[in-house]
């Protein structure tokens, strides 16, 4: 028992200080946009929609104030609500939106969004120097996309893909929208990512910028295979022999994140059964679970060590208090890209990430998620 006990904490402080040590290196090559002005004309916009009648006006109003884009190409991708005809009219009042739909012939792929993209493609070939893929929930603040370009520019890759500040607005969506950059900040290696191996591939389909012919190079959407076709992309561009940046993008793009646990258990957790598999997932719970027995194990520490007066009771309390702490270097840098309202606190990651990882096991186990009326398909079973 109390060798299974040791292990288990020394697994979790582990996990704990390579999480932060990560974090603090990430630090680095994370670098933040500032809102500036760019090229005009230099980018054509494609834009994925389905049953987004609640966002299409706030997100187009918010590209076509940039004076860096030259056309948006929406795809109205079946919808049931009123987007189409609300596409329709935006349309007719701006000449630089194109609204296309999805044919009834498009080659069938796992994920809906990059089927959606590579029609849209093949109707409307990229004619700017750059092309952006976005969703309907974003709102580019004014400089964004000149802030977008120049970075490229800094950073001389030839992809660009940022993670926003996520808009909430309650509790239970505050809990859940930082687990994304959280998993980015201390998971992910981005000092090797700016290289092209394509094992070290992240991407954001919320914001992602490409130059047109290493597109062309990478075989676009139209090759996508996976499910996670933002991450796929990313992947593809560097077998092509393009670099890709990630950026912090908070200062200059917002989403609108979901509403509620629910909303965001689905929406989350078919990210992260696409990207990592159900026994990834499952993975994903243990690791949270493990680091929030640290807390609980420097309590009892500090309480044996009070009542023993053992110096080796003193020293081992504050190893494991320093391992509780150590993630909430990277929850800080998270949090502070969540916009909630005044009132509504951040709360721990732990709960809601341990809650995401279950819910995301369960629905591969049940064979995969729904999303917007689909099937999106099942995931990988182990973990890439």
């Amino acid at each position: 028992m109390i060798a299974t006990l040791t292990w288990l904490l020394g697994t979790a402080l582990a996990i704990a200080f390579g999480g932060a040590l990560m974090a603090i290196l990430n630090a680095r090559y994370f670098r933040r946009l500032s809102p500036q002005a760019g090229t005009p004309g230099a980018i054509d916009l494609y834009l994925p929609m389905r049953d987004e009648a609640a966002n299409a006006r706030a997100c187009l109003a918010s590209f076509l104030a940039q004076p860096e884009l030259r056309r948006a190409i929406v795809i109205d991708d079946g919808s049931s609500d009123e987007s189409a005809a609300i596409l329709a009219q935006i349309a007719r009042e701006d000449e630089r939106v194109l609204l296309l739909s999805v044919p009834a012939g498009a080659p069938a792929q796992r994920s809906p969004k990059a089927r959606a993209l590579a029609a849209a493609i093949a109707a409307a070939p990229i004619e700017a120097p750059f092309a952006l893929f976005a969703d309907a929930d974003v709102r580019a603040l004014p400089g964004a996309l000149g802030a977008t370009l120049a970075t490229r520019a800094a950073l001389d890759v030839g992809a660009v893909t940022g993670f926003p500040r996520i808009r909430v607005r309650d509790f239970w969506a505050a809990g859940c929208a930082l687990l994304p950059r959280l998993l980015l900040l201390e998971a992910f290696p981005m000092r090797a990512a700016s290289g092209i191996d394509p094992r070290f591939a992240a991407g954001n389909g919320q914001w992602f910028l490409v130059e047109r012919d290493a597109y062309a190079r990478s075989g676009g959407h139209a090759a996508i295979v996976g499910l996670v076709e933002d991450i796929a992309l990313a992947s593809a561009l560097k077998r092509s022999g393009t670099r890709v940046a990630c950026v912090d993008a908070r200062d200059c793009v917002v989403v609108e994140g979901y509403d509620g646990l629910r909303a965001s258990l689905d929406g989350l957790g078919r990210s992260l059964l696409g990207q990592v598999g159900i026994l990834g997932s499952l993975l994903y719970s243990a690791i949270y679970l493990l680091r929030a027995l640290l807390p609980i194990a420097a309590l009892v520490a500090w309480l044996h060590a009070f009542s023993t007066g053992l110096r080796a009771w003193f020293e081992i309390a504050s190893v494991l208090t320093l391992g509780a702490a150590a993630p909430m270097l990277a929850w800080h840098s998270a949090a502070a890209a969540v916009e909630r309202p005044r009132g509504v606190p951040q709360p721990p990651a732990a709960p809601f990430a341990l809650a995401l990882g279950l819910w995301a096991f369960c629905s591969g186990i049940r064979g995969g998620q729904r999303w917007r009326g689909r099937r999106i398909g099942r995931a990988n079973p182990r973990p890439l």
